[in-house]
This record gives structure tokens, C-alpha cells and sequence, in this order.
């Protein structure tokens, strides 16, 4: 009896010892803790011989893969908890394959003398989040796996109902198959829990069914099975009624809570009903960064930079850190309104903020300054950046387009090529533009080549519509003739007017009525179209063609009118939407033909502040101005 004592006590501390390893392996924050911990295991002899302490190393969320199947080759005999463990690690990271699932799964096959649940768990997930990328192989292991948990006797297991519902509604093939197989599995489950309805009405959901999940959310009411967050969730996202939806979330008591909140906030901004969503945000008595950020990013979608700028202001001061994700949104609205003090705002609440000038904000920010007219500070930020993809670069070959700034548009071209960054169809899209604008023919010619023979990228409508614009820009308007015609059949309707407005320009009045030909044979009215031509006509006093014109059109010139242009200004650092601005001036003109000068007049009227005059022979156009000029009183 004395000589167990010791073995008793030795056993005894080497339990202890392996739950507080255990214990330190679950607070472990970086690859180097399980090294040192693995090394104690070592010492300790805990590793290889004892499971717990090793498979708790194994499942570590911290273990980078390759050392987590070296670890498990490293064990002599491994159990089913060592098994299943890998497994796990194996779903949970992000490199997990396939590949490497299918020998354990065959070394626990072989060496065990039986699974249990908890195995199958981990493979099912594997093959969902393989799913969805048409990986054949995750389709047909789920299948295999299913076989498995029937033969085995799991079927009445709710969990592995729930894995193996979701691994169906993830990949379960085409055509609606695999959301008739989830539902299969999930009417045959004896037992049914909140998980398990979820899954299948977000599968729903998420297969663009609507009305079935609609129908399940009503029979899950039925089964008196309790509302959960998510089921509330998923329903709002879908888009299914947005009052009924909003009443009921009120009526289970679920109105305040942060994540319903925030669905029913991006619900609302989607049905463009902002203020709506506003009030949904003032009764959350909760406010996390997604709620914040869907609330922000409603207020920037509906135009009202000054709202969203007030609620960005107010999360810092609750203490919610704004992420890049929270300003995005509204630097685009600051871009597209010409808000240049709330986007420079926006730049230093991210400095401040210490947040990471990724490719996301640091886009962003360059679109702003561009849009802004200050391209010195959007290169500020473009260098800043210390990864730029695609699209980084193409915001600044678009941003130095639109300056018409060509040469520099094609140098940046060919740094991307150096940085080994590969262009896309969007990216040939600006360069061409920038081309047209220029007057670049041979340089937009060997772009459209380079496009598709370096890149294999096929060029659509919009490409051959910048070098229509190019060769039309040049006149040479034939060539752009043919080109169109040989598109198709008709050619495109927007090909066409960009060479009828050539034409305008060039004073090609017999090219004119050939397009115009052609887009009356499409089928394809706009008004623009016989204004275009009868501006063209006008240049050589064609006055009888204007009237044909005119008459053809069935008077359609006289009735389309173009609405009035709006501009908006900053005034003491305070945005004015087109919504609610104040016009300044408001413009309305008619064109009469001068037959004494053989030239087109426009008189101008200003309604209120004063008349805007003209000298003979100039357009003035009240829809799009180069400056506004801000007046007060």
C-alpha cells in the first residue's frame, strides 16, 4: 500500500498539471504561447501519451494548420477525442480542405472501433463552407457523411439535424435541390429547437424564396416555438413587408434589441424611408458600431451628409470608435455633393481614430478628393496607402481622367502593370475614357488591343463606346460609322447618339440624319436625339430640316422638356441638399433661330435676383454648370 502512494500522488499531480495546461491553452493569444505550452507538455510527459491536454493543443483556434497535423501525426494512438478535435481545427480554419479532412476521417474509421456525434459535426461544416463555392467534392463528402450518421444511428440527434440541414441549404446542388433536401431532413427530425427552424428559413432566405420562408416563419409561429433573434433577423433582411415585420418585432418585445434594430434600420434605408429608420435607432437602448453604421450609411445614401455627419460626432462621444466602414458610405455622399469640409472632417476623424488606411476608406477618400477637385490631396492619400489593389488604382486613373490629365493616366497605367497588379474591364474603361478625352486615337487603339489579347478581357458596349467617342472626338466620323455597324445588326443606341452628337460638334449634318435613321429603325426614342440633329442642321442654316424635324417628331421636342438643373453649396460650413436648398438662380430659356445672323440664341431669364445676358451665339446651359457661386442678402 505504501509503494502506491507515490504512484497515487504522481498521478494525481500530473492530473493537476494537465488542466491547468489545459487552462492556459484556453487564455493562449498567439502561435508562440502553444509553443512554449507544448514544450511544458513535453517536459511534463503530457505529450503525446495523455488525450486531454493534447487534444485541447490540437483544437487550438491559435494552432496554424500544418502544426496541428504534425502534432496529431506525432500521436501514437490517437482516441476519438484527438480525432475529433483535428476535425475541428480543420473546419475553423480558414485553410481547412478537404484533402486534409478526408485521412482523418479514414484513420478514425479504421482505428476506432466506433463515431460518435461530435465527428460527424465538424465534417458537415467543412462541406457547408465549401459549398457555396460550387465545390463538387463538398457536395458529394456531405452526402457520404449523411449515409454515415444514418448508419451509425445519429438521425435523431438535433445537432447533427441542424449541421446537416445547413450543409444542404449551403451546397446541396442546383435548381432549388438542396433547399428540397434540407427541408426533407428537417421534416424527418423527431426532435426540432430554434436552430433548427433558423437554419432552413435563412436557407430560404438566401435562395431568393421568399414566400417559403415567409410560410416557415408563420408555421414555426404556429409550433409555438420561440422567436429568436436570428429568425427575426433573417425575415427583415429578406424584405418581406417592412410595417408588418416592424409591428411584430414590437409586439415580441424584440424592437429594442441592437441586432434587430440594426436590420430594421438597412430594411428601411432600402425602402428609402430614413427617417423611419431613425426612429427605429432612437428606441434601441443599445447602440453598437453596426447599428451606427447602418444608420450612417442611410443618412449618406439618402444625400444628407450634414445628418450623417451629426451621427458620426455622436457615436464618438457615446464611445462607439467609428471603423472605416462607418465613413465609406459617407465620403461617397461627400464625392457625389461636392462636401469637401465634411470629407477633409471625415480624413481627420480616421487619423484620429488611428484606423488603418486600408484599401476600402483609402478608395474612398481618393474618390472624395477627386471628386472635390483636389487630386493633389487624393495622391497624398494614394501614397499612403501600404496595399493597393485594382481598385485603388483605378480611382486614380479615373481621377486623373476626368482632370483630363491623359499622359499622366497613362504612366499610372503602366505602374500598375509594373506592380504587378493585373487590370479589369473597369479599370480599361477609365483609361479608354481618359483617351477620348485627350484626343489619344493610336494610344485608345492599342489599350482596346492590349485589353483583349494580354488580358483576355472582351471588350462591351462601353468600351466601344469610349472609342466611338475617341474617333468622334478626332472626326473621324466615318470610321466610327463602321465601327458601330459592325457591332450588330443595329449597333447600340447609345454608340449611335455619341456619334450623333459628333456630329453636332463637326457640323456633319448628312452623317446626322444617317444615325438618326438608325436609331428611329431601333425603336429607341429620346429627345435628345432630334435636338442633337436639329443643332447640327442649324450650324449650316438647314432652318426647312429643323421644321421637318420638328414635325416628324410629332411635336415630341416641343413636349419633353429638360428639367431644371440644382446645385447645392456649403454655406458657413453647412451642407444644403438638392432637397431642401435654397435655389439661388433658376434658369428657363428657349432657342430661336436668328435669321439675320444665321445663328441660335438663348435668353435667358432669372425669375427672381436679376437677369443673366447673353452675347449672341452662346449656349448657355442651366443643367450642369462648371461653378456655382454661393449669394446671400
Amino acid at each position: 500500500m505504501a509503494d502506491e502512494r507515490p504512484l497515487i500522488a504522481g498521478a494525481m499531480q500530473l492530473r493537476r498539471r494537465g488542466r491547468q495546461i489545459a487552462a492556459l491553452l484556453k487564455s493562449a493569444s498567439r502561435a508562440g504561447d502553444l509553443l512554449q505550452l507544448h514544450a511544458a507538455m513535453i517536459k511534463s510527459s503530457l505529450f503525446p501519451h495523455h488525450a486531454f491536454p493534447s487534444a485541447k493543443l490540437l483544437a487550438s483556434p491559435h494552432a496554424p494548420l500544418p502544426y496541428a497535423l504534425s502534432l496529431f501525426a506525432a500521436i501514437p494512438t490517437p482516441t476519438l477525442f484527438h480525432h475529433t478535435a483535428l476535425l475541428r481545427a480543420l473546419s475553423s480554419s480558414a485553410g481547412g480542405s478537404l484533402a486534409a479532412a478526408l485521412p482523418v476521417l479514414a484513420s478514425a474509421r479504421a482505428r476506432l472501433p466506433a463515431l460518435d456525434e461530435f465527428a460527424f459535426q465538424p465534417l458537415l461544416a467543412l462541406c457547408a463552407k465549401r459549398g457555396p463555392d460550387g465545390d463538387a467534392a463538398a457536395a458529394s463528402l456531405g452526402r457520404q457523411v449523411h449515409a454515415l450518421v444514418v448508419r451509425y444511428g445519429f438521425s435523431g440527434v438535433v445537432s447533427l439535424g441542424n449541421a446537416l440541414c445547413h450543409f444542404y441549404c449551403c451546397c446541396g446542388g442546383g435548381g432549388g435541390e438542396g433547399m428540397a433536401d434540407a427541408r426533407r431532413v428537417f421534416d424527418e427530425m423527431p426532435e426540432r429547437d430554434a436552430v433548427s427552424w433558423n437554419t432552413v428559413i435563412g436557407g430560404y432566405v438566401r435562395a431568393g424564396e421568399v414566400t417559403k420562408a415567409v410560410d416557415m416563419f408563420s408555421e414555426m409561429m404556429c409550433c409555438s416555438v420561440g422567436v429568436s433573434v436570428t429568425a427575426l433577423v433573417t425575415m427583415i433582411r429578406c424584405g418581406w413587408q417592412a410595417e408588418p415585420m416592424h409591428g411584430f418585432c414590437i409586439k415580441v418585445g424584440f424592437c429594442r434589441d441592437a441586432k434587430v434594430a440594426s436590420a430594421m434600420v438597412g430594411m428601411y434605408v432600402r425602402e428609402k424611408s430614413v427617417e423611419c429608420g431613425r426612429k427605429v435607432f432612437n428606441e434601441a437602448t443599445k447602440r453598437d458600431l453596426v447599428l451606427y453604421n447602418c444608420m450612417v450609411d442611410g443618412y449618406a445614401k439618402a444625400g444628407q451628409v450634414e445628418e450623417a455627419m451629426g451621427l458620426v460626432d455622436r457615436m464618438r462621444l457615446g464611445g462607439v470608435r467609428p471603423s472605416s466602414g462607418t465613413l465609406v458610405g459617407v465620403l461617397s455622399a461627400c464625392g457625389a455633393s461636392g462636401a469637401m469640409a465634411a470629407g477633409r472632417r471625415l480624413h481627420e476623424i480616421a487619423l484620429e481614430a488611428g484606423l488603418e488606411l486600408d484599401t476600402a476608406l483609402g478608395t474612398a477618400l481618393m474618390d472624395m478628393y477627386f471628386k472635390c477637385g483636389y487630386p493633389s490631396e487624393a495622391v497624398a492619400v494614394f501614397d499612403a496607402m501600404q496595399e493597393r489593389d485594382v481598385k485603388a488604382w483605378t480611382v486614380m486613373i479615373m481621377g486623373f481622367g476626368v482632370n483630363g490629365q491623359a499622359g499622366e493616366v497613362i504612366s499610372l497605367f503602366c505602374s500598375m502593370e509594373e506592380d504587378g497588379v493585373v487590370p479589369n474591364e473597369v479599370t480599361f474603361l477609365a483609361v479608354l475614357n481618359a483617351c477620348s478625352h485627350g484626343g489619344l486615337v493610336s494610344e485608345g487603339r492599342k489599350f482596346m488591343e492590349s485589353m483583349v489579347l494580354q488580358y483576355g478581357i472582351f471588350p462591351n458596349t462601353e468600351h466601344y463606346g469610349c472609342i466611338i467617342d475617341l474617333l468622334g472626338r478626332a472626326g473621324r466620323l466615318d470610321e466610327a460609322y463602321e465601327l458601330i455597324a459592325s457591332l450588330s445588326s443595329q449597333g447600340d443606341a447609345t454608340a449611335w447618339r455619341a456619334l450623333l452628337a459628333a456630329c453636332r460638334v463637326h457640323g456633319n449634318a448628312n452623317l446626322g440624319r444617317m444615325v438618326q435613321a438608325r436609331l428611329d429603325n431601333m425603336d429607341d426614342y429620346h429627345p435628345s436625339d432630334a435636338i442633337l440633329l436639329s443643332n447640327t442642321y442649324a450650324l449650316e442654316s438647314r432652318w426647312d430640316e429643323i421644321a421637318h424635324v420638328r414635325d416628324s417628331e410629332d411635336q415630341k421636342i416641343v413636349k419633353d422638356k429638360k428639367e431644371a438643373g440644382c446645385s447645392s453649396i456649403e454655406v458657413s460650413c453647412s451642407f444644403l441638399s438638392n432637397a431642401t436648398c435654397f435655389v439661388a438662380w433658376k434658369v428657363s430659356g428657349r432657342s430661336q433661330v436668328m435669321a439675320d445672323d444665321n445663328e441660335l440664341n438663348l435668353q435667358c431669364s432669372k425669375n427672381a435676383k436679376g437677369t443673366i445676358h447673353t452675347s449672341t451665339g452662346r449656349d448657355y446651359h442651366a443643367s450642369k454648370t462648371e461653378k456655382s457661386t454661393g449669394m446671400e442678402d
